[in-house]
């Protein structure tokens, strides 16, 4: 008997991004958005036909963070549809998970066939719909992705006392309902360990995006770019490598920074003392990629000193590596030993020690460079791209369903 798929998500349609770029006052969710549009197309591509795609655009509140009360309902690439609710803050949860509770009530009726409902992130409303249609029809297989832990999804510094305790308590409801879950798909081992599961689960750490098709960018052989993309808190080591370009001597070398996130005004005194030092702030996803692909160095300088650094994978590590230039980055304890043989990492924690390893990749010549990346590359885009990781996925659940 044929199984039936569906994929609940979080992520920007296409049709939508300049709509939402236009209401958004905060950061845009790229990485995740990417991810979850990787992990769609490589299941429909395994699977061989489109599944349907529930989605909740993952706006902030309004007034505050979004300039919208009310997020409209479509269809969207052949099966997905976009679910409408109302956006006002503190009451927006209730609308999302009615309004998800509603479509999946009727996808279940429609379908007599044994059904497995991929969801995306372990949100509080998404869960609470999805046990309560679960209650109804048991026999639908919840397979969770797990991409970040409920309360570590916002690392920012400058939370409010009152958004840490309303975050705090998103988190232990959305713990509370693991038992709606059947299974997991999750980024590093340990958040196995730390949301206690019993579940059966399996490890993806992400998906390399395709640049097959791209045309490669020659790196600029006047000036060293040293590139820096993504968030830009404190806790991800930002300022550490501040300091440490700060002591690079080569006079090409030039410390390009995209982001947001509350290090910003560090950063952006930094970019005044030392003039090659460049703040551009938050690019579109498309001008990121570009710009990586320009550079001579890509780092992420987000060291493994934190306790979050067990439950992550940096999405920005296949991204990096995709592009084919050289990565500097910390071995955090969410980085499986494969890829070691691919990522430069500093000798200890030092800023003199992430100093010496800019210099290093600095001071080769391109072609030795360009070799470098180059095997970076053609390992995330062999091993881990969309089509072989979620292949991974639909193996796993198949061995499921033979226990």
């Amino acid at each position: 008997m044929s199984v039936e798929y569906g994929m609940v998500s979080v992520l920007i349609p296409k049709e939508y991004e300049d709509e939402f770029r236009a209401c958004a006052k905060n950061t845009m969710p790229d990485a995740a958005n990417a991810l979850q549009w990787h992990l769609y197309q490589g299941i429909c591509a395994n699977l061989g036909r489109n599944i349907p795609l529930f989605n909740l655009v993952p706006c902030d509140s309004f007034p505050q963070h979004y300039r919208r009360p009310f997020i409209p309902g479509f269809s969207f690439n052949e099966k997905g549809q976009n679910l409408p609710f109302c956006n006002v803050k503190l009451i927006r949860n209730y609308f999302k998970t009615q309004a998800l509770k509603k479509v999946l009530t009727k996808w279940c009726k429609a379908n007599t066939d044994p059904k497995t409902l991929f969801v995306y992130t372990l949100s509080s409303p998404l869960l609470t719909a999805i046990s309560k249609v679960k209650h109804q029809y048991p026999d639908m297989h919840v397979c969770a992705i797990v991409a970040d832990l409920p309360n570590m999804a916002n690392l920012s510094a400058k939370k409010s006392i009152l958004l840490k305790l309303f975050t705090k308590k998103l988190a232990q409801n959305s713990y509370s309902l693991l038992s709606s879950v059947d299974s997991f798909v999750l980024l590093t081992k340990y958040m196995a360990d730390y949301m206690q599961i019993t579940q059966p689960f399996c490890v993806m750490e992400g998906i390399a995006p395709d640049t097959t098709a791209e045309n490669p960018m020659e790196e600029n052989r006047e000036e060293k770019i040293v590139l820096y993309t993504g968030t830009l808190h404190r806790k991800f080591g930002v300022l550490h490598l501040l300091e440490a370009f700060r002591n690079v001597s080569d006079p090409n070398a030039r410390l390009i920074i995209c982001g947001v996130g509350d290090s910003e005004a560090e950063i952006r005194a930094a970019s005044k003392d030392d003039p090659r030092i460049e703040f551009l702030g938050q690019l579109r996803r498309d001008e990121v990629l570009e710009l990586q692909k320009r550079a001579a160095v890509l780092v992420n300088p987000r060291l493994n000193n934190e306790e979050f650094t067990k439950y992550s994978f940096p999405s920005k590590t296949m991204e990096y590596l995709a592009s084919g230039v050289p990565v500097i980055a910390y071995k955090l304890d969410g980085i499986p030993d494969e890829y070691d043989a691919y990522l430069t990492y500093p000798k200890d924690d030092s800023v003199e020690a992430l100093t010496n390893a800019l210099e290093s990749l600095c001071s080769m010549d391109s072609e030795t460079r360009r070799r470098n990346g180059a095997s970076g590359k053609r390992y995330v885009l062999e091993e881990k791209n969309a089509l072989a990781q979620t292949k991974r996925i639909l193996d796993f659940l198949q061995a499921l369903s033979n226990k």
